[in-house]
């Protein structure tokens, strides 16, 4: 994918690459580093990421009901499956055990998806991509 070189900073991952793609308004590009196969370190990068892009925007006071509107709203613009959504939120902020109701592969699409939606429309650019280099130094060693 990519390294840094000099002081811009490049995707050294699959996850680095899906968000920088859509950053760049590049669907495309996003589609294409999304479908490549998996890579070892997929997980713990999302994970980080994830993690990283939900304690910008929240922290361990916000009330369930501020999460639960605040995944209402996201559900008008994004194709996820509320609970799991909510439940990605608070697991997040240190609540344990809420993603065990959910297939792994619905937790796997609620990230990917709701990672995608807070870089692209809550963050900003700069934000997300510090977030993704985070993620990216922390996972992968």
């Amino acid at each position: 994918m990519g390294t840094e070189n000099g002081d811009e900073w490049a995707p050294r991952t699959r996850v680095g690459a899906v968000v920088v793609a859509l950053l760049n308004g590049d669907a495309e590009g996003a589609e294409r580093a999304a479908g490549q196969p998996p890579e070892p370190h997929d997980t713990p990068v999302l994970d980080a990421a994830i993690r990283l892009a939900v304690r910008s925007l929240f922290d361990e006071d916000t009330p369930p009901d501020d999460i639960a509107g605040f995944v209402a709203a996201i559900t008008q613009d994004v194709d996820v499956d509320p609970a799991a959504a909510e439940a990605l939120i608070r697991t997040q902020l240190g609540e344990e055990g809420l993603l065990d109701a959910f297939p792994p592969h619905v937790v796997t699409d609620t990230t990917w998806s709701m990672l995608g939606y807070l870089c692209e429309r809550q963050l900003g650019r700069e934000d997300s991509l510090q977030l993704v280099e985070q993620a990216e130094r922390t996972a992968v060693v």
